[in-house]
């Protein structure tokens, strides 16, 4: 198989990257679809860093990776999303990364509108075109984009997406810096980089119901800490941002 756009990169210039915790129901469809639709067509290598999962997820990913040719990175204790993601994109060692998150919601399809793009761009971010996610975190991640506009004035749409396609030099460049927001990592990066002059481009992308159960992260019991921690994470970045002007891009 080949890729169908054209692009000036060749096989083993893109690693797939995902981070997975407890996702055993859900991650064998998905990282099959992957496989089928970006790993093989692309030439890419699948990076799945395991952040301590108590499912059986580490099984299910062993097993697969004998199959599909890809050696789980499997972490003993929960490190959080925030810093799964960070170990994986340390890790990778090729021109280009795709990430996507590991439960399905997002169609692997939509790769090739981040791949047509990534020629001209460092970092290519899908805009969710509808959010099938709970009326209330639906609220929650637009007040909290509000308020990025409000204090940092970076005009991206959607800077929490987790499907995006980027360049190692991106990574090197951006994600020394983030360290305000743990509950958003991919929102932090997004402003760092929007303000350190990077060329960024929002496509389009579709949003799917997850496979299997729902995410914890934003329960009614931690959400008051979240909620705090976001605000006074995005107050701390703003002012570390606007110590300097923003960069032309």
């Amino acid at each position: 198989m080949r890729p169908s756009v054209d692009a000036p990169f060749p096989p083993g210039a893109l690693t797939v990257l995902l981070p997975v915790h407890n996702e055993a129901d859900s991650i064998e469809p998905v990282l099959r679809e992957l496989n089928e639709r970006v790993v093989r067509p692309f030439g890419a290598r699948l990076l799945v860093c395991e952040d301590g999962s108590t499912d059986g997820t580490s099984a299910v990913l062993n097993r697969l990776g004998s199959e599909l040719g890809f050696r789980p990175e499997c972490h003993p204790a929960r490190r959080g999303y925030a810093d799964a993601v960070r170990h994986g994109l340390r890790l990778v060692d090729s021109p280009l990364v795709f990430f996507t998150d590991s439960d399905g919601q997002y169609d692997p399809a939509d790769f090739e509108a981040l791949w047509k793009e990534i020629p001209s761009c460092d970092m290519v971010i899908g805009r969710k075109v509808q959010r099938l996610e709970s009326v209330y975190r639906g609220l929650l991640s637009r007040g909290f984009h509000v308020l990025i506009k409000v204090f940092t004035n970076v005009p991206l749409s959607d800077v929490d997406c987790g499907f995006r396609l980027l360049r190692k030099e991106t990574i090197e460049t951006v994600l020394p810096e983030v360290r305000s927001l743990p509950y958003s990592f991919w929102a932090e990066f997004s402003i760092i980089a929007w303000r350190r002059g990077l060329r960024i481009r929002q496509v389009p992308v579709s949003h799917r119901a997850r496979l299997h159960g729902s995410s914890t992260i934003y329960g009614w019991n931690k959400l008051p800490r979240i909620l705090v921690l976001q605000v006074l994470g995005l107050l701390r970045l703003a002012r570390r941002l606007n110590r300097e002007p923003a960069r032309h891009r």
